[in-house]
């Protein structure tokens, strides 16, 4: 009897953390969507701006939102300079136009 309460509890265990590892990454992703189309009506088109320009209206919208979105913090330090640099050469490659949906699927946020 405790071997079978014993494995329904760890089972459990195992669903219960899979299950907020899905929820966490859920939100993460809502909140790199949002965040890029936020970036996006701020700057349209990256390629005619350039990557200075863009890592300028990314701190703005980081400063903007960070107070009112929590989770908004951690994603603005995982797009340090060195991340923007990347992202930038990857919106150049998507038709120089931020797309949020593709921006957060090629930083692992969805």
């Amino acid at each position: 009897m405790k071997f079978i309460f014993s494995a329904i509890l760890f089972a459990c265990l195992v669903a219960l953390s899979a299950s907020l590892n899905a929820d966490s990454k859920g939100l993460l992703c809502s909140v790199c969507k949002f965040f890029w189309g936020e970036v996006k009506k701020e700057l349209p088109v990256v390629a005619d701006a350039g990557d200075a320009e863009l890592k300028q209206v990314v701190n703005k919208v980081c400063t903007k939102f960070t107070n009112s979105i929590p989770l908004l913090g951690q994603l603005c330090k995982t797009f340090g300079n060195d991340a923007l640099e990347e992202i930038y050469q990857f919106i150049l490659t998507e038709d120089g136009k931020i797309n949020p949906s593709s921006i957060c699927a090629h930083t692992k946020q969805c």
